[in-house]
């Protein structure tokens, strides 16, 4: 990549691109293939210093990377707290990790971010990005044995966008890279909860499944906590990655929108 931008990397992966000090540089300026390629390789791909996509602007930014996840309200998800909200999503609490799209029966290869407001320093709300694949790989053999026998049906009441009952494995390949890796989303109690029903394990190994995974994918090693900025822009790879929220104290200080991309290449 050239100036007027930069690239560096983020512990313990991922990287920020900065926009040069210059107003107005809307992130569409950045080729989009140049995105691509650095989400698939690092994952999480951080916009900052850039003019914010507010409106129209971010389906439009995002439709470059290729097709849109319609839902019944559109294209954008709004994710701010409601007042009076049917699901976790819309509170201040913390989200377990999960990846998008199971529960619609289409995954979406990208994620699109854009902050219009963010709490202040301190007042929590950071995305949290776990790459599984490199879980994966750095796991001992008896625990990939244990994840490759592991099935996982989920169940939830659809009062949100999403809801149903779908089964995965545990383990499942990148579409995009081929790279091994983990599908799981962490049970959800109280607010819309969500339900795990594990097969192809023994039960001793069933009640150690869930707490482990949950310390993995927490590892500071694996886990990159992003603290938003008003004007942010994030791309994340949602089939390398499993991603949460941790719970905020301000309602109304944070407020994201996020647009899926079905499928998308570095061509």
């Amino acid at each position: 990549m050239t100036e007027p931008f930069s690239v560096e990397p983020i512990a313990p992966f991922g990287v920020v691109v900065t926009a040069a000090p210059d107003p107005g540089v809307a992130p569409s300026s950045v080729d989009a293939a140049v995105l691509v390629r650095l989400a698939l390789e690092h994952r999480v791909v951080v916009l900052r210093g850039f003019e914010r996509p507010s409106g129209d602007a971010l389906p439009a930014f995002a439709r470059r990377f290729g097709e849109l996840q319609l839902w019944d309200f559109g294209a954008v998800n709004e994710l701010v707290v409601h007042d009076a909200p049917k699901n976790y999503l819309f509170t201040t609490g913390e989200v377990p990790f999960h990846w998008d799209g199971a529960f619609a029966g289409v995954v979406p290869a990208l994620l699109v971010f854009c902050c219009e407001d963010a709490p202040e320093e301190g007042g929590g709300g950071e995305t949290v990005f776990a790459d599984a694949t490199r879980i994966l790989a750095a796991a001992p053999a008896d625990r990939r044995a244990l994840w490759s026998r592991a099935i996982v049906t989920y169940e939830t009441e659809k009062v949100a966008h999403y809801g149903g009952r779908f089964t995965a494995p545990i383990l499942g390949r990148h579409p995009g890279t081929g790279e091994e890796t983990l599908r799981f989303a962490e049970p959800v109690d109280g607010l819309n909860p969500v339900s795990l029903t594990v097969e192809g394990i023994d039960d001793a190994e069933r009640n150690d499944l869930i707490g482990d995974l949950g310390r993995r994918l927490r590892d500071r090693a694996f886990c990159y906590a992003h603290r938003w900025r008003r004007g942010d822009v994030v791309l994340a790879d949602n089939h390398a990655l499993l991603h949460g929220r941790r719970a905020f104290t301000d309602a109304s200080r944070r407020h994201l929108r996020r647009v899926n991309v079905i499928s998308c290449d570095a061509s």
